[in-house]
C-alpha cells in the first residue's frame, strides 16, 4: 500500500472511530449537565427550608415563583403575596420549629422543571402552649429561570398515608 492511501485508511479509521464515540461523550455530557441540574433543584429545595428555620421572610418570598400555588389542608393558595401572608405564622420568633429536606429529586425531560419530595416535620408549642409533633411529606415543583435560578411553582404536603409512605 503506498503512503497517500496508508494515510487515507488512517484518517478514515481515525474519523469512524471519533464519529463512533461521538454519541457516547454527548450521552456523558448530556448525564453531567442533568445531575448538575437535579443537584441546582436539591440544593434549591434545602436553601428554601434554611429560610424559614432562619426565620428569613424576605429569602423564603424571594424562592416563591409570582404565580406559585401552594396547596395544604386548607386549599389552594394562589400567588406569593398570598402565599408568604398564609405563611407568617412560621416566622415568628415562638412558632415551632418547621423543617423539610428532599428525598427524592427529579427534572424534566428539557431540564425546566424539578420536583422535590421528603419527609417534614413540626415540633413545638402552639399558641395555647399545647405542644405541636406532626410529620408528613412534601412534595414541591421547581421551575427553573431565566437566570438560572429556580422559584417554587407549586407545593402540597400531606400528614403520612398509605399512599405516602415515609
Amino acid at each position: 500500500m503506498s503512503v497517500p492511501a496508508l494515510r487515507i485508511v488512517l484518517v478514515t479509521a481515525g474519523l469512524l472511530a471519533a464519529g463512533a464515540s461521538a454519541p457516547a461523550a454527548a450521552e456523558e455530557s448530556e448525564s453531567v449537565a442533568r445531575e448538575a441540574l437535579v443537584e441546582q433543584v436539591r440544593q434549591s429545595e434545602l436553601a428554601f427550608a434554611a429560610t424559614v428555620a432562619a426565620r428569613d421572610r424576605m429569602r423564603f418570598a424571594a424562592m416563591i415563583a409570582e404565580d406559585a400555588v401552594f396547596v395544604g389542608g386548607g386549599g389552594a393558595t394562589r400567588g406569593r403575596d398570598a402565599i408568604v401572608q398564609a405563611w407568617s405564622r412560621f416566622f415568628e420568633p415562638t412558632a415551632p420549629e418547621f423543617v423539610w429536606r428532599p428525598e427524592v429529586v427529579e427534572l424534566s425531560a428539557d431540564g425546566t422543571l424539578g420536583f422535590t419530595r421528603g419527609p417534614w416535620t413540626m415540633k413545638g408549642k402552639d399558641a395555647q402552649g399545647e405542644p405541636i409533633d406532626l410529620a408528613g411529606i412534601f412534595n414541591s415543583v421547581w421551575r427553573r429561570q431565566a437566570d438560572g435560578g429556580w422559584r417554587v411553582v407549586f407545593d402540597a404536603g400531606c400528614s403520612p398515608c398509605p399512599a405516602c409512605p415515609e
